[in-house]
């Protein structure tokens, strides 16, 4: 994990102590996959916005976000419940979008440098 729950209050969170640590789990799952694990080894100059980003997720992944698949129907509201879903598509470019936020400075961990061999 890259934050920790003093962290993630210190953000505005609000999530019990039990539940912020099941979402902040498969938040750094998420980092690390969106990082190739260079998040593990990043410099400790990464530490406060990686531990921003995970915090950030951990909200968002409460909320509902990056749930791909709901396609079809984008608003409705019935008698005072509504709902939007969000397509495939639109979920990863929000989680994209979140991941650069935070991972791209002051040390860019999306992106490879160097050359890749085949």
């Amino acid at each position: 994990m890259y934050s920790s729950y003093d962290q993630y209050q210190a953000n505005g969170g609000t999530l019990p102590e039990s539940r912020y640590y099941i979402l902040a789990k498969q938040a750094g799952y998420i980092i690390d996959a969106a990082t190739m694990g260079r998040a593990r080894d990043a410099p400790s100059s990464m530490a406060e916005p990686l531990a921003d980003c995970e915090c950030a997720l951990v909200d968002s992944l409460a909320a509902g976000a990056f749930n791909a698949g709901q396609t079809g129907v984008q608003s409705f509201n019935t008698d005072g419940y509504s709902e939007t879903r969000a397509t495939t598509a639109e979920s990863k470019a929000a989680l994209r979008s979140l991941l650069e936020r935070y991972l791209t400075q002051p040390v860019d961990l999306l992106r490879l440098a160097g050359y890749a061999y085949v």
